[in-house]
């Protein structure tokens, strides 16, 4: 089971992000990514065990973090456009302390991630070109959840399952 610890959009920020995504692709090309996978990973933890999953659930239950919202303001890529994306000029205190904390308490807990810098991101788009385009409108995500999700390969791609939910104060 290949799982990571994100934030889900609520259904209409879902939505207005799709509506970036589409628009990006239609001058940028690629394989966008569905709309169902829209997310901001906040620690890819890889292959996990049973055991693990446990582990993870009770790590999740402990967090006390209040509430917070995210402004998506502008458009991004990596590796000149094989990842095109949606993030924040300025990363709200409160994502950078849940990240933290979350990334600590998985140290703690010797529960391994991929320890790449956090960088916050919705990836939009796989395979398309280098993005100059600015943000058509701002998009602004209250966040109220922290999701673990497993990562399922399918006969119609990959889709991410939402394991277990752990409410924000």
């Amino acid at each position: 089971m290949r799982l990571f610890i994100g934030l889900a959009p609520p259904p209409a920020v879902r939505e207005a992000i799709a509506r970036e995504r589409d628009r990006l692709y239609g001058r940028l090309g690629g394989k966008p990514t569905s709309t169902a996978n829209l997310h901001m990973t906040l620690a890819f933890l890889g292959d996990a065990t049973a055991q693990t999953l446990q582990r993870l659930r009770h790590l999740l239950t402990d967090i006390d973090m209040p509430r917070f919202s995210i402004t998506l303001d502008r458009t991004g890529d990596f590796k000149h456009g094989a990842i095109v994306w949606l993030g924040c000029t300025a990363t709200p205190p409160g994502l950078d302390a849940l990240a933290e904390m979350l990334r600590a308490r998985l140290t703690v807990s010797d529960i391994a991630f991929d320890r790449q810098a956090f960088t916050p991101h919705v990836t939009l788009l796989r395979k398309g070109q280098p993005v100059a385009e600015h943000l058509a409108m701002p998009v602004c995500w209250p966040v109220d959840a922290l999701v673990l999700y497993a990562s399922e390969s399918t006969p119609r791609g990959v889709r991410y399952r939402p394991l277990f939910r752990q409410t924000l104060k």
